[in-house]
């Protein structure tokens, strides 16, 4: 669900909400002013311990309508550019580096479960090193570390390798996009 559809569902219903409620206030009272019948104005009033508030920007993103097929997914696509641009919450941005590569595999029985296996016995003995499990198809793949310079994998491979002599012959470095401090 788009955020263009959720929010247009959440007006809706807020809508109707207070257009069921206009009815059934013009219904009960007989001579209320304008204000009162408004549930609006009744939330926002100076009785009531709740307030609403809209950015002026989300409203005119709301009732804005493409004039036709192709604004519709030019916005949607200006949409997710927006969101594309704003930094991820992760634990840094991506650049360009240096993992060490220690498990790579397509067995559909056998891939993720070594995998996992192999990430938790690696993290266990090197926590400083983050491990990233990862499939793109068809392979099962394990990586660890986060390197800027090629040395520094190559120690770390080295690390890996000492500690881990069966490992041994599929450790590697590999270049990767890493997570920056």
């Amino acid at each position: 669900m788009t955020y263009r559809s959720l929010l247009s569902l959440t007006v809706s219903c807020v809508i109707s909400l207070a257009g069921a409620a206009q009815d059934n206030a013009v219904a009960a009272a007989s001579s209320d002013s304008v204000a009162e019948n408004n549930i609006v104005a009744r939330i926002n009033g100076p009785a009531s311990a709740v307030s609403v508030e809209m950015p002026n920007a989300m409203l005119e993103r709301l009732f804005s309508t493409p004039t036709t097929a192709d604004d519709s997914r030019d916005s949607e696509a200006e949409t997710e550019e927006a969101e594309a641009d704003k930094p991820a919450r992760t634990k840094g941005t991506k650049s360009v580096g240096y993992r060490v590569q220690v498990y790579a595999d397509n067995n559909a029985r056998t891939a993720k479960a070594t995998a996992r296996q192999r990430e938790r016995v690696i993290s266990g003995a090197f926590p400083q090193y983050g491990t990233y499990v990862t499939y793109a198809s068809p392979y099962w793949r394990l990586r660890v570390g986060d390197f800027r310079s090629q040395y520094d994998a190559e120690k770390a491979a080295a690390e890996i390798k000492r500690a881990f002599p069966s490992f041994a012959r599929e450790v590697r470095v590999i270049r990767d996009r890493i997570n920056q401090r």
